[in-house]
């Protein structure tokens, strides 16, 4: 066998552990779309990945929103935002990356959608934006749960290890028997 097909075998059975690349999730937190401020200011518009980078730090690409629970079994990818004029997706869901920010920058835009985000005080919390030091009821529609996905393949599992090693050893062994042969 040549070397090139032995490197190339090799390299294959180093990365199809598939155990190695198992995505894991971990519960970080949850908020409640009318946590965000309130509508009249004109905030920034955000799907539910940006607003969980955004209230609890990284990157959106680190998350996975659910609107089921903590469990990560669970996991639904899905979010709940809130529309200017439309409170609909408060009590459906719409994709984790999903807003909507038509015209000028803002929610508000500043004369209104439509637009659509998972973190700002609009409809929810029985309009609360009169009065927002009250909080929302524990079964207000509207709660996105944050989900760290991590497991990325970063630091290999003992089976990859192993794999590994054995191409390694192929590699070494194919390298000390095409140096005989050509000596000999």
């Amino acid at each position: 066998m040549k070397l090139k097909t032995l490197l190339l075998a090799a390299a294959l059975t180093a990365g199809s552990s598939s155990a190695a690349n198992a995505v894991t999730y971990v519960y970080v937190g949850s908020w409640h779309v009318g946590d965000g401020p309130g509508w009249t200011s004109n905030p920034t518009v955000y799907s539910a990945r940006e607003a969980a980078a955004l209230l609890f730090g990284g990157a959106p690409t680190d998350y996975a929103i659910s609107t089921i629970g903590t469990d990560p079994n669970l996991i639904d990818f899905s979010a709940h935002v809130d529309g200017w004029g439309d409170s609909t997706y408060l009590y459906s869901t719409v994709s984790q990356d999903y807003k909507l920010d038509s015209g000028a920058p803002g929610y508000d835009d500043p004369t209104g959608g439509p637009s659509y985000s998972a973190y700002v005080l609009d409809h929810s919390c029985n309009n609360r934006y009169d009065d927002p030091s009250a909080t929302c009821a524990a079964n207000e529609p509207g709660v996105n749960y944050a989900f760290q996905i991590g497991g990325n393949g970063a630091i290999p599992e003992p089976a990859t290890w192993l794999t590994m090693i054995a191409g390694f050893g192929m590699i070494g062994a194919a390298m000390r028997r095409h140096h005989v042969t050509v000596a000999a």
